[in-house]
């Protein structure tokens, strides 16, 4: 009896187990964004694509030595390097900080295109061809923030399988050429623009424009430049465009709580905070400072992984370790990449080459958060209800802090005009203003406060396009449309047109009228005879 029940239970759990590899997809995952937060970011996606079963083949320029026995990394090798040696692309980031919002969005553009020739000529890329001829995935994810390259070459090679667009990036408008996604010029500032939400007319004025800009590069110089680069490749792939407007949803990293907020387009499915996960016990150095640390609290010091600390200069590091030195009732984290540092450091100041940014953001006794700014590192902060001050230096940096400041959880400072007693003084004011916590800790709240994390959402909506691979109900025809036609420029134009027609007949029909009387009364008054 106890035998037969036995092997009941072993048929129970080989048929459970048999229905759940039936369901399992091959996907394709291509990311081809230089950045390794925006790897940390994707990887978090893959590997829980990879719980639920499914098999990932991985072709980017990043890569872990042990990913789960599902996913494969095919390296796209060397892209970083030929990339920031590239004497065409500028990565001087205060340098960049101090360009239009024009510039920056072709900048934008040319990274994109940058990447996309470098990768193509890497060996990695080429393993694409090594595939058999009838080989097919059921699913092509993409980082679109590199542009459609490599992606669109991939979609016409293993057939046109449905595209799953993602990025780390919050900005909807960077949707436009794959959702048909609308620039609201008077509401929200394009996510290149350094403004409030609340804009004056000067900046409504460059906003428009911006935006303007923002679409005539997408059709005028990203997609006409991406298509001659792939038909070199293979002169078969069809136009990229078409690709582009084949994206069944997209993956945005974003959240009406912590950022300006701006209608979405149906299929653009908001994943705000998707990189945030359970926080790890820290290191034994590291715990053992913060449980030795004093009553004022923790202060973390992170520039992110492009602005490295020890390129800020000696001037400015001194500056910044002067203002430490003058606080010691708080203990400082900076995470510093190099022992450049020749001054003996503050009792009160440790350095390490990395931080566990997460898990330390976790911790009680971290009280203020010193960044500059980047999205992670923002969404990391609200969600652990940590206040900020923030040292933008470019792209969304600017509009990421300005909004923090505009919630009252932070404050923006400059990192090149760096000054000692301004620092010294924001930090007394956040450390010991309650105000910014209590802001901070409600923002936290909200933004935890949803149905399922944001990763489980982003799951359950790829397993929903693995379920309904025809399913075109979400996707709109404004993706087809010219710019023009799409924000009802061709209707408007004919009726200012005729609006002005009607004045100018008008004022011409008055002033003849005016000019007639004036003839037929005479100099002494008498009216004059017809």
């Amino acid at each position: 009896m106890k035998s037969n029940i036995a092997c009941l239970v072993l048929l129970v759990v080989v048929i459970g187990w048999l229905g759940t590899a039936s369901q399992a997809a091959n996907i394709l995952y291509i990311n081809t964004v230089a950045s390794p937060s925006h790897f940390g970011w994707n990887r978090a996606l893959m590997y829980a694509l990879a719980e639920q079963g499914h098999n990932l083949t991985v072709f980017g320029v990043d890569h872990d030595e042990n990913p789960p026995p599902n996913v494969t990394f095919i390296l796209l090798e060397d892209v970083y390097k030929q990339l920031y040696s590239d004497p065409d692309l500028d990565t001087d980031f205060f340098a960049m900080s101090k360009i239009s919002v024009f510039e920056m969005l072709k900048l934008y553009d040319d990274y994109m295109l940058g990447t996309c020739e470098i990768a193509l000529r890497t060996e990695g890329a080429k393993r694409i061809r090594d595939y058999p001829p009838d080989f097919g995935f059921d699913l092509l994810i993409h980082d679109y923030l590199s542009g459609p390259c490599l992606a669109a070459l991939a979609h016409h090679r293993f057939g046109r399988p449905p595209v799953v667009a993602v990025t780390g990036y919050h900005g909807a408008s960077t949707t436009i050429s794959i959702t048909g996604a609308y620039q609201y010029s008077a509401l929200i500032p394009n996510h290149a623009l350094d403004a409030m939400e609340e804009m004056s007319y000067r900046e409504r004025f460059v906003n428009l424009l911006a935006n303007m800009w923002e679409e005539v590069l997408q059709r005028c110089d990203i997609v006409p430049r991406t298509n001659r680069m792939l038909r070199e490749y293979d002169p078969t792939v069809p136009d990229v465009a078409e690709f582009n407007r084949e994206t069944k949803l997209v993956l945005l990293n974003a959240n009406p709580i912590i950022q300006f907020t701006e209608p979405l387009m149906p299929n653009i499915i908001p994943v705000g905070g998707l990189q945030i996960v359970k926080p790890k016990p820290l290191p034994a150095d590291l715990a053992k400072l913060l449980d030795a640390s004093g009553d004022g609290g923790v202060v973390l010091f992170s520039l992110g992984t492009n602005v490295r600390s020890d390129m800020l200069g000696e001037v400015r590091i001194n500056a910044i370790l002067d203002a430490m030195q003058a606080l010691p009732e708080y203990t400082f984290l900076w995470k510093f990449e190099s022992d450049t540092i020749t001054r003996r450091l503050p009792p009160n100041v440790h350095i390490r080459p990395w931080m566990p940014q997460n898990s330390l953001l976790a911790h009680p006794k971290l009280k203020l958060f010193i960044t500059h700014s980047g999205l992670l590192s923002t969404q990391e902060a609200i969600w652990h209800g940590v206040p900020v001050i923030g040292f933008p230096v470019f792209a969304d940096q600017f509009k990421n802090i300005n909004y923090c400041e505009s919630k009252g959880v932070g404050k923006r400072l400059s990192i090149e005009h760096l000054n000692t007693q301004q620092l010294i003084a924001t930090i007394r004011e956040i450390m010991t203003n309650e105000s910014y916590r209590t802001n901070m800790n409600h923002m936290s709240k909200l933004f935890r406060d949803q149905p399922e994390h944001p990763l489980d959402r982003a799951v359950w909506w790829v397993e929903w396009v693995l379920r309904n691979p025809d399913a075109t109900e979400l996707l709109s025809h404004a993706s087809r449309m010219h710019w023009f036609v799409k924000y009802s420029y061709d209707v408007l134009l004919p009726l200012f047109a005729a609006l002005a027609i009607c004045c100018h007949i008008v004022l011409f029909g008055a002033r003849r009228l005016f000019c007639r009387k004036a003839k037929t009364v005479g100099p002494n008054g008498k009216q004059k005879r017809s």
